[in-house]
């Protein structure tokens, strides 16, 4: 999940939804938890607004805490029922097996 990104992450995989496509460059990326950019212009991206994806990248934070992920791999999650993913997520979370 965003939020639980941290400063001494480098590589992160995050699922969410396309919220916003700037040109070819980014796009921002949100999961519920909060939002975080995503140079795309490495990778061929053919989603739209609104598409469930999962992001598979490089983490970067800038020194105003800005977090961005350079992605490395863009994958659908179009059949994924995402209610049920956040709920395992934190069920895991509370185990300490993420």
């Amino acid at each position: 999940m965003i939020i639980d990104a941290k400063n001494t992450d480098t590589r992160v995989q995050i699922t969410g939804y396309v919220k916003e496509i700037v040109e070819n460059d980014y796009i921002i990326l949100n999961d519920k938890t909060g939002d975080i950019k995503v140079d795309i212009k490495g990778v061929e991206f053919s989603f739209k607004i609104n598409d469930l994806i999962n992001i598979i990248g490089e983490l970067n934070i800038n020194v105003g805490g800005e977090k961005e992920v350079v992605a490395e791999i863009i994958q659908s999650k179009k059949n994924l029922n995402f209610e049920y993913y956040q709920k395992l997520y934190e069920i895991k979370k509370e185990l300490n097996l993420v």
